[in-house]
């Protein structure tokens, strides 16, 4: 079992019910559980043991080099979404930007309405 299927299998709470469970949970973890916060996975409360487990699991994971070809994949995943970013045009105008700023040249806002309060100054 690798530790994305052992964490799938473990009991879902939500945010409300993992705070009022919560005492009871940290103090006696016997079994895993899975905190969703969104409909997302937000946290992992665990086991000693189990949190062992999966801790062994991601060693192996790194010793065979999975982690790393997975981090080139979502490297180059990224790149390729973002493939206007890494254009040449792009980048030059990026470093006259930055150039800019540098100068003195640039404002900072940090809202619509600063835009708009500098532009119409």
């Amino acid at each position: 079992m690798n530790a994305v299927t052992y964490l799938r299998e473990t009991e879902t709470l939500g945010a409300r019910e993992f705070r009022l469970r919560l005492d009871s949970i940290l103090r006696n973890p016997t079994q895993p559980y899975r905190v969703m916060l969104h409909n997302k996975p937000a946290l992992a409360v665990l086991p000693d043991e189990e949190f062992l487990r999966i801790l062994e699991l991601l060693e192996e994971l790194r010793d065979e080099g999975i982690l790393q070809r997975v981090a080139k994949k979502l490297d180059a995943a990224h790149k390729r979404r973002h493939a206007w970013f890494w254009a040449k045009s792009w980048q030059r105008r990026e470093g006259k930007a930055d150039r800019e700023a540098q100068a003195g040249k640039a404002r900072r806002a940090h809202s619509a309405e600063d835009i708009i309060r500098q532009l119409n100054a």
